[in-house]
């Protein structure tokens, strides 16, 4: 019985669950205002059982919003490590309003049609850094966030300094790497490497709509290989779920020095479905050394975006076809050895 489950408070950059009005049902694992968190295991599972709330939600007989798998709140100093995560009601792993969060040899795995299974979702959180994962799920593997609408705006916690790689996965309905669509405290400073996502439907996905207000900027995406998947990149400006009625649709988001590099992919759909928003363009979209086997006459679609590329295949759209080279190197939010090496003596560090 989902009653026999606490409900918390919803949380202040949101305004209310994400599914429901109200509350929320409290996350198996569920911790806040901690310091120095290690929840870790020989390779233990941990299994949500997350089936018959994926019935419930479906049968729409739910009164709050589902549970988290885990949830740390307002806490520094976490490690999630050497541990499967099983079947999680909702979203996997959770950390939100939390700084120093290091997430690392982890699975996470669940059916691919379960409902809103996302992997990692921090949210409105800093120096982050998630490493070595496998997941599988029925929504996106990493989703970065930063609150909702009005609330994410007046809460103003951005998500930031955030690192992601030797990360492999797959979904049905997902992608491998979302920002947003909850990204109205801002989104800053993510860096990915070194990316594998295969059979599945969105490679790298930006989420947002009118209403969100916020900022997306500076993140770079490198080292990238994508198999069997529908969309390689997708801008996705017309998210338009919404918490209240409240929200203003004049709050615009800010999207601007997002970057894409030595990314490969075989058998695709479509390379890119950029769509900015009409009146509030994204700026400075840059794509360099991109060559991606694309199934589709019409290998990109692009609206309301403003960019340059280089060594792009197929090539790209009218509005990216001005070369990086030499004079918009500047423009672009290109880092060359930016990153740590991928070594092992590396595991868990940040960039700062």
């Amino acid at each position: 019985n989902s009653d026999d489950w606490p409900v918390v408070d919803p949380l202040p950059s949101y305004g209310r669950g994400r599914e429901l009005p109200g509350g929320r049902h409290r996350s198996l694992i569920y911790g806040r205002n901690l310091t120095d968190v290690i929840i870790t295991g020989d390779n233990g599972t941990i299994d949500g059982q997350g089936s018959v709330w994926w019935n419930w939600f479906r049968s729409k007989t739910l009164n709050y919003t589902r549970p988290h798998l885990v949830e740390l709140m307002n806490s520094t100093g976490v490690v999630i490590s050497n541990l499967t995560f099983l079947n999680s009601p909702f979203w996997t792993i959770h950390p939100v309003y939390c700084s120093h969060v290091i997430v690392q040899d982890v699975t996470i795995l669940a059916p691919l049609d379960s409902p809103n299974t996302d992997g990692i979702d921090p949210d409105s959180s800093d120096d982050v850094c998630i490493e070595d994962c496998y997941i599988s799920t029925g929504d996106d593997l990493i989703s970065i966030k930063s609150g909702w609408d009005e609330y994410g705006i007046s809460f103003a916690r951005p998500s930031r300094n955030i690192i992601i790689r030797r990360l492999t996965g797959h979904n049905r309905n997902g992608s491998g790497i979302a920002i947003g669509s909850e990204m109205s405290g801002g989104v800053s400073e993510v860096y990915a490497e070194n990316i594998y996502f295969f059979n599945s439907s969105t490679g790298i996905i930006l989420k947002t709509a009118r209403g969100r207000g916020g900022y997306v900027r500076n993140i770079y995406i490198s080292n990238v290989t994508l198999v069997g998947v529908d969309t390689a990149i997708f801008f996705n400006s017309n998210f338009s779920q919404h918490p209240d009625e409240f929200y203003d649709p004049n709050s615009l988001p800010v999207i601007e020095r997002i970057t894409f590099k030595d990314v490969i992919g075989d058998n695709i759909k479509v390379a890119g479905l950029l769509k900015g928003i009409e009146g509030d363009s994204f700026r400075h979209i840059c794509l360099l050394n991109i060559t991606l086997d694309v199934t589709t006459k019409s290998p990109w679609n692009c609206s309301n975006i403003q960019g340059y590329s280089s060594l792009v295949s197929p090539e790209t759209c009218e509005p990216l076809k001005e070369s990086i080279y030499p004079k918009h190197y500047s423009d672009c939010y290109l880092l060359p050895n930016h990153l740590r090496s991928s070594g092992n003596q590396n595991k868990g560090s940040w960039l700062f």
